[in-house]
């Protein structure tokens, strides 16, 4: 999501992946009896910003780099959360996008001040370590790189939303529980959201990679952005996290939104994109060429979700603008159009 990312993606993204080097497709392994579970969470320290915030830094063997990384969770608690102790609460969860750590969502994205006066809780962990390249919300086809055991996917939905739900005042099913991400987080949101439909009853994606591989021009320019971010930010193969696209192809089906749009049926689903023209407030500012380039790559991400959800006969929230940049302001502007649409389907369902 940061500039930096998006100067390295945007000078390959025009290329193909062709040539690149496959991934090493060791397959993942179980490596601790409590790996999958939220006991496989264990909290390193616990910090309260303010009332309204706790920061967590936790561990787990579903990720473990060969360096000891600890993993960071932000959870924004609704105003009046310690006086109403019998009251339950929904939950969102926010993922960050690529160059981005957990606190990017409630720091430089406002989501504590556009939260205050929801009911609502918000938890945000982090997608990668340190803010680097991103892990791709998926457990890693190539278990063998310097990243270490990456399973992210495991992470978040069998461990993490369990832990919170043991932890805090939460609405435990489905229709109160919802995910949003950003860029590469986006792709998270949607890919978890149809891979564990149990989970989510509400989905949204700000500006993601919402198909990597139903359409064949979107496949093209995910697998080089996929390929790069890897490379270039992760220092890993470029195909690390889901298998050379050309030989491991069932597993690149098997976690696209686009080629999974059928089992969100059940699922709200909200797509917010740009189509990456600059704003006259954006003049001037250093990260306006990449911040269009990256944008207008992923709008065409979402045009190939929205036909395939279209052909799959699906309804979507479908919110696109022509002014816009993959960068943090717009990011703001989507959650704050977001936040109303998402209050409204938890009260639907009497949350």
């Amino acid at each position: 999501m940061r500039t930096r990312a998006c100067l390295i993606v945007l000078t390959v993204v025009a290329t193909t992946a062709v040539g690149l080097a496959p991934a090493d497709a060791r397959p993942a392994t179980p490596h601790s009896s409590v790996a999958g579970t939220p006991a496989a969470i264990h909290v390193l320290s616990r910090t309260q910003p303010s009332d309204r915030v706790v920061k967590y830094t936790v561990s787990t063997p579903s990720l473990q780099m060969s360096t000891t990384t600890p993993l960071r969770v932000d959870v924004v608690l609704p105003t009046g959360y310690r006086t109403h102790p019998h009251q339950r609460y929904p939950v969102l969860y926010a993922l960050p996008g690529t160059s981005s750590i957990a606190d990017t969502m409630i720091d430089e994205v406002k989501t504590v001040a556009m939260t205050r006066n929801l009911n609502l809780i918000v938890v945000a962990p982090d997608g990668t370590y340190n803010g680097d390249g991103g892990g791709f919300y998926t457990n890693w086809v190539d278990q063998g790189t310097s990243r270490g055991i990456a399973n992210w996917e495991t992470f978040h939905n069998s461990e993490l939303v369990p832990w919170i739900d043991s932890r805090f005042r939460t609405v435990r099913s489905r229709t109160g529980r919802a995910i949003v991400g950003i860029s590469q987080g986006g792709f998270g949101s949607m890919s978890y959201a149809a891979r564990h439909p149990a989970l989510y009853g509400a989905a949204a994606s700000f500006s993601g990679a919402v198909d990597i591989f139903h359409n064949p021009t979107c496949r093209v320019g995910a697998s080089a952005l996929i390929a790069t971010i890897m490379t270039g930010l992760n220092q890993v193969e470029p195909f690390a996290p889901f298998g050379n696209p050309a030989t491991d192809a069932a597993n690149w089906k098997a976690h696209d939104p686009g080629t999974l749009v059928s089992k969100l049926r059940h699922t709200k689903v909200d797509l917010f994109t740009s189509a990456g023209v600059p704003g006259t407030s954006d003049l001037g500012d250093p990260s306006m060429a990449a911040g269009a380039g990256l944008e207008a790559v992923l709008h065409q991400s979402n045009v190939c979700f929205k036909q395939a959800a279209r052909a799959a006969g699906l309804k979507i929230g479908w919110h696109s603008w022509t002014v816009g940049l993959h960068t943090v302001p717009y990011m703001n502007r989507s959650m704050k159009a977001y936040l109303p649409i998402l209050m409204k389907y938890f009260r639907s369902h009497g949350h």
